[in-house]
Parts: structure tokens; C-alpha cells; sequence
């Protein structure tokens, strides 16, 4: 587990380079929420590293509430508030996963951990989970927009 200050570091250079290339500086709030969520899941030892808030299933839920309501062809914010939110998220696992840190807590030895009913099917569900993010918001919304198409 890394230190929630090295996340909150994490987002300042990105914040600069989205307000430089023309987006609200607003978008650091977001960024900033993105990068604490997965820390949430922390207070509970048999809850850490949980699916939810350690891979992008919470982003994919949210973006297809948004667009079933109705609320990303209505509220065009809705949906970069959602990618700037995904991004900090993004850059949490970066530095959980790739910046070189100490373990300090058990639950650092696997990515994700399944938790509750999920745990006799873990690789099942996580697969399934993946699927769900990958098809459902990361290749046909948040990947597209952050290469800028």
C-alpha cells in the first residue's frame, strides 16, 4: 500500500497538463477523489484491495448509470467528470502496483482480492469483472477520449 501522499502527488502533474490542454481546473477535483477512492476500502482488512474499488468496475458503473438516465447526451460534464475520475483511479493502481513501495499491509500480496459471496469463484468472477469494464466503459468510452478521438 502506498502512501495516500505520494497518490495525492501523483495527480498534480496531471492536473497541469488537463488544464493545459483546455479542460476546466475543476477536473483536479475529480482526479483528486479517483486517486483516494481505492483507499476506502482499507478500513477493513477482509475488504481490502476489493473489486470494486481496486479495478475499474466503480468508473464502469457509474458511466453506465449515466448513459441508461440519460445524462451523458444531457450533461456533457457528466461523462469527463467520470474519465477524470477513472484517470485518478488509474493513477492509484500506477502507484500501488508499479512505484516502488513497502508492504504494509497483507492484503498488498495480490492486486485484487475477492471479498463476500466472490471468494470460493474469484478468478471466475474477476474475469467476468473485467470483461464488464473492458466492453462497458474502458475501449468504448474512457480509452477513446483519452487518446483524444
Amino acid at each position: 500500500m502506498t502512501s495516500r501522499e505520494v497518490h495525492l502527488v501523483s495527480t498534480v502533474p496531471v492536473a497541469f497538463l488537463a488544464v493545459a490542454v483546455g479542460h476546466h481546473p475543476a477536473v483536479a477535483l475529480p482526479l483528486v477523489v479517483g486517486v483516494l477512492l481505492p483507499e476506502l476500502d482499507a478500513f477493513r482488512e477482509e475488504t481490502h484491495r476489493s473489486w470494486l474499488l481496486h479495478t475499474f468496475l466503480f468508473p464502469t458503473l457509474l458511466y453506465q448509470a449515466a448513459l441508461r438516465l440519460g445524462l451523458l447526451s444531457a450533461l456533457p460534464a457528466v461523462a469527463t467528470t467520470i474519465h477524470f475520475l477513472a484517470l485518478g483511479m488509474g493513477l492509484h493502481f500506477v502507484a500501488d502496483y508499479v512505484y516502488p513501495r513497502t508492504q504494509t499491509n497483507p492484503g498488498a500480496e495480490w492486486p485484487v482480492r475477492p471479498v463476500g459471496f466472490s471468494s470460493p469463484w474469484g478468478l471466475l468472477w474477476l474475469g467476468i469483472s473485467w470483461a464488464i469494464q473492458w466492453y462497458g466503459y474502458l475501449a468504448a468510452a474512457f480509452l477513446p477520449w483519452l487518446g483524444g478521438v
